[in-house]
């Protein structure tokens, strides 16, 4: 038997994000008694406030045993951490010395790391992610030769620290959702780990009525859709510019649906419908009813919505400034990519106007996700991981 831990920030069903969405996933899936999992987090549900909202203690979610620990917000400065975290977004110049100050000030929790320290010997492996968290870097740094990184990690200002950088090259090992993450880090940011691989991410099928969907939410003409969190990081408010664009070039019934929850204000358009937070069902029904699913965002490390679409047999519009999402259209054949507006008004014409071949695409990404992102397959991946990391 392996005995693993998994150490995240945030846990459990109602905790919006794909990096924990992607943890929960794997860690429900892995077979016992061939593992024992345990995952380790904090109190805090929302990555906005980080407000201690569930109980300390031992608790199970959907069977994994989890032990959850108070953010102790008296060890930060959240008006520092924002202010640091505003300039290092925008590319302003910044010091060693103020990476170090943003780590600081992140959220953290002396209760979580005291008690990997008394335990992390009771576990084979203490798998922490993701990357650009306080809490992942302070863990890791307990007991390195026992851990390895899991980053999700997206090429941005945060992945240039030197403290990135120094603990995936000091962990047991890194495990990877794709091959891009994998360049991104090796060769690009440099970091030298003779132990990284690429696992990917198992995605479930499940059933999509696109009829049921319309019927629910009086959506009867064509859109195209978003999933995912409302922030800026996403690359939404490029994405509502484009589409407020093409719809003032372009009338006609063609809408923008919005799924998920977040900060960022939605401009009032009458063609962008945000519908915030739905359950599973609905979500996949929404993927089956889209025209395409559009995946804006330049920061990805996997794209797990971008499968999920697939799966439903819908082809996806994606920028094609993010290697990650870029890299799996080019190999499914599944969607298009677009750099700049024009190219976005191309593809979406076209995707309008051939709906055979649109019925295609989705159809090679679902080959796709079948082919590389099966269960079965990720699970193996994993396994020949774990081989290289004991």
């Amino acid at each position: 038997m392996t005995r693993l831990a998994f150490v995240v920030p945030r846990y459990g069903q109602e905790v919006l994000g794909g990096a924990e969405t992607i943890t929960r996933h794997l860690v429900e899936r892995l077979p016992y008694p061939e593992f024992e999992v345990e995952v380790l987090t904090t109190c805090a549900s929302d990555m906005t406030d980080w407000r201690n909202v569930y109980p300390p203690g031992r608790t199970q979610v959907n069977g994994v045993t989890v032990w959850r620990f108070p953010i102790d917000h008296h060890l930060r400065d959240a008006h520092r951490y924002q202010e640091l975290t505003l300039k290092f977004i925008n590319r302003w110049p910044l010091t060693v010395d103020e990476e170090y100050e943003w780590i600081e000030h992140s959220p953290h929790s002396p209760a979580l790391y005291t008690y990997i320290a008394r335990y992390a010997d009771t576990y084979d492996l203490l798998i922490c992610g993701p990357y650009l968290f306080g809490i992942t870097i302070y863990s890791a740094a307990l007991r390195p030769e026992r851990t390895v990184i899991w980053p999700h990690l997206h090429d941005e200002p945060f992945a240039r620290f030197l403290e990135t950088r120094l603990m995936m090259e000091s962990c047991r090992g890194v495990m990877f959702n794709s091959e891009p993450e994998r360049h991104l880090a090796v060769d690009r940011l440099g970091v030298r780990n003779p132990r990284t691989y690429v696992v990917g991410e198992g995605v479930d099928e499940h059933p999509s009525a696109p009829d049921r969907f319309r019927r629910r939410f009086g959506l009867m003409a064509p859109f195209i859709l978003y999933v995912g969190r409302l922030e800026g990081m996403k690359n939404l408010i490029e994405l509502f510019a484009f589409f407020s664009e093409y719809k003032r070039t372009r009338p006609g019934p063609l809408k923008l649906v919005l799924i998920g929850k977040g900060p960022l204000t939605i401009p009032a358009h009458p063609d962008i419908i945000a519908l915030g937070f739905v359950d599973e069902q609905a979500k996949r029904d929404a993927y089956a009813a889209a025209v395409a699913l559009c995946q804006p965002s330049r920061l990805e490390s996997f794209s797990l919505v971008i499968m999920e679409a697939w799966l439903a047999g819908t082809p996806v519009l994606v920028h094609g400034d993010c290697d990650v999402t870029r890299y799996h259209v080019l190999h499914s054949n599944g969607g298009l990519f677009y750099a700049d507006y024009e190219e976005f008004v191309g593809a979406l014409d076209w995707l309008l106007e051939h709906p055979t071949e649109r019925a295609c695409m989705g159809q090679l990404g679902r080959n796709y996700v079948q082919r590389e992102y099966s269960w079965e397959t990720v699970l193996e991946r994993f396994r020949a991981a774990l081989k290289l990391w004991q």
